[in-house]
């Protein structure tokens, strides 16, 4: 039922598009090329050590999982009730869509990922493929708190509809509290203990272990696995509590 759900929802994606399916390859090469443009060559933006082609994939290995993440929470926020009446008619577990979302986007970054390693190897790109695993093993987490992040707000979002357009307010404020297109090192001093709560950070910084010299922050594995332990399990939590009052609402 989740694959025939994610399977529509790519449908729903793509159907009508001149290119279709295409996009999801073309996407992240026309991003990767936007990237390269406004922040190497026009901003010259550059982090401690790092500048010009290394900025770029320094950007890239943090760019693509936040893609997924934000996304997934996104499009997760209304999984409930875009597909209430389907709800009303079939015996189907409300939060069905709202995962079948998630994994929608993460298939498509996922591959987008992957394409774009594979352009930065043939750019020769010298990157630490033995530490690929690594990187992808954190994926999964990551996985699992959009799981939990998207029941959330997919439930609240039944009681709450202006929540559909304040979440993307919420992600970007998210996104410029994660050090994607700078480094945590620069932080100030008075800022820096309270990144150690981001959860998304640990996925980051095991991205970039594939570029050899990048340190981690210390601490960001351990809130990473915790937040992909207990995000999720608080989120289910949260859906079966309100449960009952979601036939009436939505």
């Amino acid at each position: 039922m989740i694959l025939l759900f994610v399977k529509l929802d790519l449908r729903q994606r793509f159907s009508g598009n001149l290119l279709g399916i295409a996009w999801a390859l073309l996407a992240p090469i026309l991003q990767l090329a936007v990237f390269n443009l406004v922040f190497v060559h026009i901003l010259q933006a550059r982090v401690p050590g790092l500048a010009g082609i290394n900025y770029l994939v320094f950007l890239a290995l943090g760019f693509w999982p936040w893609f997924a993440f934000s996304e997934a929470l996104v499009r997760a926020c209304t999984g409930i009730t875009d597909h209430a009446g389907l709800a009303d008619k079939v015996a189907v577990p409300r939060w069905m869509p709202v995962l079948a979302a998630v994994l929608t986007s993460f298939l498509l970054h996922g591959v987008g990922y992957a394409l774009v390693l594979l352009i930065l190897a043939l750019w020769g790109v010298q990157l630490d493929w033995a530490m690929l695993p690594f990187a992808l093993l954190h994926w999964l987490p990551l996985l699992a708190m959009a799981c939990g992040i998207g029941l959330v707000l997919s439930t609240l979002q039944v009681f709450i509809r202006d929540l559909a357009q304040a979440i993307g307010l919420l992600m970007t404020l998210w996104f410029f509290l994660t050090p994607i297109i700078y480094a945590a090192d620069i932080v100030p001093t008075t800022l820096a203990p309270w990144l150690i709560l981001n959860p998304v950070i640990g996925v980051i910084d095991a991205q970039r272990a594939l570029l050899p010299g990048l340190g981690a922050l210390p601490g960001s594995e351990i809130s990473t696995w915790l937040g992909g332990l207990i995000v999720p399990m608080a989120g289910l939590l949260f859906y079966r509590r309100l449960r009952p009052y979601l036939e009436e609402f939505a």
